[in-house]
Parts: C-alpha cells; sequence; structure tokens
C-alpha cells in the first residue's frame, strides 16, 4: 500500500471515528432535549375542590378546563401545603414543608380579638429568605427560562429567586386597571407573549411558565358580559354567586388561550401543563361539599384541591389517580423531568409524582404533614364548619397517612394537659376519610391504637423537623368559664 492510500485509509478511519462520535453525541443531546418537557403551572388563587366542572360543579362553567383534565390525568386527592396562599406558594416554591422556611400564614399570626386567643402564636415571616433554593433555580442548570406571571406573595422579587421574568400585573385595583382591563386577560397576554418568545425552537431551550392568577381571590369581579349569562341561570346549593362564576369562566378562556398557543406552535407533545389551586375556596361565595370547611381550615374543604395534569401523548387521558399528592411534590417532579438530580444539602419534603402520571397507582409514601401554628380570625360562610365561631383555625398540627387524619390542636395539647388528658381535652380529632370524606365523626376516643399510631408520628415529625410549637400563654387571653 502506498504512503498516500495509508494516509486515504486512515483519513477515512479517523472520519468515521468522528461521525460516529459525534453523531451519537448529537443524537443523544436531541433525545435529551426531547426528554427535557416545557412545564406550565397554571395556578389558581382561592379556587376550591368543588369549583370546577371536573371535580362535579353544576352552576360554574368551565369547559376548557374540563376538556384538558379529562384528557389528561384528574387527582382526586390533590392537597395544598397550608389552608391559605402565602405559605402554599412558599412550600410550593422551594419544595419544602412550612417549619423550614417559616411562612406560616398571610401577614400576621395573631389574627383575631386577643381576648380569644389562649396562646401566643409562633411569629410568622413574610418572605422566604434568599438561602432557599426556589424550582426556577433548580431548573436552570437543565437550561429552562422561566417566568412568574402574577401573584407572588412570597417576598424577594421572581428574579431574585432565579426566574428570568417576573410580571405581577401592576397597575390594578382589584381586578380592573383605569383602562377597564381586566386581570386575568392581562396575565394571560403574557404568558402567551413568554410562550411565543421563548418557543424551544427559536431558542433551543425548554421553558418553565408559572402563571399565578389573582382570581378567584376577593375582591369579588368579573366582566359584566360574562355575569349577564349567569344573571337567569339557577344556582346549585351553595354555588349561587353570579358574579364568582363569571370569575371562574374568565379563568377557564385563561387556560384555554394558553393551551391554544401550545397547539399553534406545535408545542403540546412536549409540554406538561399542570392545574391547581393553593388553599380552599372562600366559604362567603362558595363551598366545597361534602367537604367540610374552606380557606382557612385545616379540614378537607380547606386544603383538598382542584388537580389535573395533561400532557398528550405521555399521560393516557381519562386517567385518574386516588393517590395523596401535595404541593411540594411539584419540585422533585420537575427535576425529575429535566432530568436533575436532588442534592443533600438542600432538603425537599415532596416526592415525584412522575411514576403517576406514567400510569402507577402509588408513590409509597408513608404520610403527608401540615403545621399551622398560628390564628385566622373567622368570616361569615365558614362559621359552622369550623371548631367555634371565633376562628377559622387555632394552632394546630395535620397528619394523614392512608385513610386516616388526625389534627392536633394546640391550645388544649398545651394547656388542658395534652396525652394525659386526651379523652377529655378536645386536643385531638381523628377521621377515616374513606368512610367519612366530611370529617363528621371524631373516633379519637374509639379509634385508641390508630390514634396513637397517628399522633405517636406527627410528634415525631414535629421534632424531626424542628417545628416550632406555640406554648406560651397568651396575657391578654379572657376565659369566658
Amino acid at each position: 500500500m502506498t504512503d498516500f492510500r495509508k494516509i486515504m485509509w486512515l483519513y477515512k478511519i479517523v472520519s468515521l471515528f468522528i461521525l460516529v462520535v459525534f453523531g451519537a453525541f448529537s443524537c443523544n443531546q436531541v433525545q435529551q432535549e426531547k426528554l427535557q418537557p416545557n412545564i406550565v403551572f397554571i395556578f389558581i388563587d382561592d379556587m376550591g375542590w368543588k369549583d370546577v366542572g371536573f371535580m362535579g360543579a353544576e352552576y360554574y362553567e368551565t369547559p376548557n378546563i374540563d376538556k384538558l383534565a379529562e384528557s389528561g390525568m384528574i387527582f382526586t386527592q390533590a392537597y395544598a401545603n397550608a389552608p391559605n396562599c402565602a405559605p402554599t406558594r412558599a412550600s410550593l416554591l422551594c419544595g419544602q414543608y412550612t417549619p423550614r422556611h417559616g411562612v406560616f400564614t398571610v401577614a400576621r399570626s395573631d389574627r383575631g380579638d386577643p381576648k380569644d386567643r389562649r396562646l401566643v402564636p409562633i411569629e410568622n415571616s413574610r418572605t422566604v429568605s434568599l438561602d432557599h433554593i426556589l424550582i426556577s433555580e433548580a431548573l436552570k442548570p437543565a437550561g429552562y427560562r422561566s417566568a412568574a406571571i402574577g401573584k407572588w406573595n412570597v417576598g424577594n422579587s421572581p428574579e431574585e429567586q432565579g426566574f428570568d421574568l417576573g410580571f405581577p400585573g401592576t397597575g390594578f385595583q382589584g381586578h380592573f386597571n383605569s383602562e377597564g382591563d381586566y386581570l386575568a386577560d392581562h396575565l394571560t397576554d403574557r404568558a402567551v407573549d413568554f410562550i411565543k418568545e421563548n418557543n424551544p425552537e427559536k431558542t433551543g431551550s425548554p421553558f418553565f411558565l408559572y402563571l399565578s392568577h389573582y382570581a378567584v381571590h376577593t375582591p369579588i369581579e368579573a366582566k359584566e358580559s360574562i355575569i349577564a349569562k349567569y344573571k337567569d341561570k339557577q344556582g346549585v346549593g351553595c354555588h349561587q354567586d353570579q358574579t364568582y362564576a363569571a370569575m371562574i369562566e374568565s379563568v377557564d378562556q385563561s387556560v384555554a388561550r394558553v393551551n391554544s398557543i401550545l397547539e399553534e406552535l406545535g408545542l403540546s407533545e412536549n409540554t406538561l401543563v399542570i392545574f391547581f389551586s393553593d388553599n380552599g375556596g372562600h366559604g362567603t361565595y362558595t363551598c366545597q361539599k361534602p367537604l367540610r370547611g374552606g380557606k382557612g381550615m385545616l379540614y378537607e374543604g380547606g386544603i383538598r384541591e382542584p388537580m389535573f395534569a395533561y400532557w398528550p401523548g405521555k399521560i393516557k387521558a381519562g386517567s385518574i389517580s386516588e393517590e395523596p399528592v401535595i404541593s411540594t411534590d411539584f419540585y422533585p417532579t420537575f427535576l425529575e423531568l429535566a432530568g436533575l438530580e436532588k442534592t443533600e444539602e438542600y432538603v425537599l419534603d415532596g416526592v415525584s409524582i412522575l411514576p403517576l402520571l406514567k400510569g402507577e397507582r402509588t408513590v409509597n409514601r408513608d404520610a403527608l404533614f401540615w403545621h399551622f401554628p398560628v390564628y385566622l380570625d373567622s368570616y361569615e360562610g365558614m362559621r359552622d364548619e369550623s371548631r367555634d365561631t371565633k376562628f377559622r383555625t387555632r394552632p394546630v398540627s395535620v397528619i394523614r397517612k392512608g385513610d386516616w387524619k388526625l389534627l392536633q390542636f394546640h391550645e388544649e395539647w398545651e394547656l388542658d394537659g395534652g396525652r394525659e388528658n386526651i379523652l377529655t381535652n378536645n386536643a385531638v380529632e381523628v377521621y377515616n376519610l374513606a368512610e367519612d370524606i366530611g370529617e363528621t365523626n371524631n373516633l379519637a376516643s374509639v379509634q385508641i391504637d390508630k390514634r396513637n399510631e397517628l399522633l405517636n408520628d406527627l410528634i415525631k415529625w414535629q421534632n424531626e423537623i424542628d417545628a416550632p410549637i406555640p406554648q406560651e400563654m397568651n396575657p391578654k387571653y379572657e376565659s369566658n368559664d
């Protein structure tokens, strides 16, 4: 073989090697990009478990939401991390239970009349400190572009916490601005723009959209053109408010517009859409029956949420998950979707629900926990659903394990003898949710073994997570005895 032929032979071998290696790399890269879906998280404020058609609402009209829900997976036992907005948002965004970030409630922790509070509540933080790694920051190593559009309510700013875009929707008084624009429409406009501007076909990067509506939070305001639809429509049970119904319909239109742009750009098959709410519905305007309670309570109506996941071609249409899930689960789910590993340095309290989205029945979790060491005063519409007429809730911790749920009320536990007087001090309530979804039959004095098991697990969790327990007697309290 001549020197020339040897050179050409070596050249072909090297060229073939380069083509194989870089071709495989390129193929793997494309495959990896396909494994990184876009994530659209649609977050509604104060929308209750029964406020949408796919959960059985008959008065409210949500055809677009229902269509996506029925084309994806409906979660019947999805929970918020708290009964009001700020702590749920903090837990969702940083992936941790409330004792780890200290956002326990909205504004003050000592709500209500001082003379009615037996304990000094735990001080509340209004800010998730910058040492917490939010979802937006965690997704950056996978190349995600992110936007937080709408309600924030966890302190600092979205940009300080890793979002590329923060758009709060300023300039509105309630749900309208001076030009008559409706806030839900305004936020949806910006969400659609973000999707267009960050189309992965152009940018080469996936995106994470956190669309956090102010609707259907008070003030209850809606567009007159939609309210008119409901003026001649017969209400159903406790679902009667025409303006509230119109607000829900505007949210439905928002979901339709977001999905429409995904379809128009050909992004649907590589985009996971999740629909969720931050707490139960406001009891003055709606109710969650057969669930007990609403916004501000740790009974099911205050923390169980409407939820669906939609991802055509990936999630089986018409599927239903009965597995209890909670908002801290979204963080590890999104990490797994992005191909990222959890770090040992930053603790996450949720679990990935990706197995459920793929059709598995369970995530094999032992229990869910809530810790709310603060007070929330009562309001019209909920007084007959709570333990007393003065507060939606007093300081309480909760565990759900299997079908069983236990609530530990700290006033009675700390001041009335705790475990020693458990049969008489009303410190603990126990319910079997499979048999009593309305939490009407307290089994604390009947199911002794189950009560003790749940209570021991809850106290163990409190100790492990260093949950602050209110213990100091309030000097301003006035007993009615």
